[in-house]
């Protein structure tokens, strides 16, 4: 079995900064120091690329553990039973739960297989939703499809985090993630240097934190945040 080198896990325990000091330039520091690299002037990576490893690590994160949540609020059209997730911003990435906000009602989810076997001609009924159905990944619709406009739908929705800009902005993930988005750019920058054992010690570290992340995000500790339609796009 590969081990964590002794030095490292040590640097990966002991060096974490408080949580209210965990922004992108102390994780950097933490990851290149657990590298053996000079955080101010590493050989081997560069600033750009542990920034990019960063974001990557905590889109992978929150891909498998659905950790961050958005809510979108999308106009009803008259007639139409299909609406595209692409005009929401790049951010969102799937939908979650869709209330039809007027009343505060929630809609349920249903497949277009079962709609077939309930009604011939669903398509051609017309009303105030009650039920929704996934198309594809960028595509969902809404049954019945309304006769009117006027309308909102509230969509709470799985999203990717939002890229980090400089280095004191922190990352949305919950700061007992951290050790995880550190541990994701420890095993892929190991890689870079062909360091085997520690990248393959690293990856199942990280699957390990990543796991936990997905128990926490199933409890309900999960960040949301709530974006008008026209902030989204």
């Amino acid at each position: 079995m590969v081990t964590w080198p002794s030095r490292a896990r040590a640097r990966c325990t002991s060096s974490a900064p408080a949580a209210s000091e965990v922004n992108r330039g102390a994780l950097r520091t933490r990851i290149l120091e657990t590298l053996n690299e000079s955080a101010s002037s590493p050989v081997f990576w560069s600033a750009a690329e542990i920034n990019a490893l960063i974001d990557e690590g905590a889109e992978v994160i929150c891909e498998e553990s659905q950790a961050i949540k958005r809510t979108v609020m999308v106009p009803l059209r008259p007639g139409t039973a299909y609406y595209s997730l692409r005009g929401l911003g790049p951010s969102i990435m799937a939908p979650w739960r869709i209330w039809l906000h007027s009343q505060d009602r929630r809609l349920t989810v249903v497949s277009m297989s079962e709609l077939d076997q309930q009604h011939e001609t669903w398509p051609t009924v017309t009303g105030d939703p009650w039920h929704w159905f996934p198309v594809s990944w960028d595509l969902f619709g809404i049954w019945p499809a309304p006769a009117a406009g006027g309308g909102v739908l509230r969509l709470d929705c799985l999203a990717w985090p939002a890229a980090l800009q400089d280095d004191d902005e922190e990352p949305e993930l919950l700061a007992a993630d951290h050790d995880a988005l550190t541990l994701y750019a420890v095993s892929e920058g190991s890689a870079k240097r062909w360091d085997v054992a520690t990248m393959l010690s690293a990856w199942s570290l990280f699957l390990k934190a990543a796991g936990a992340s997905t128990q926490r995000s199933g409890v309900g500790r999960a960040q949301s945040r709530a974006f008008q339609r026209s902030e989204a796009s």
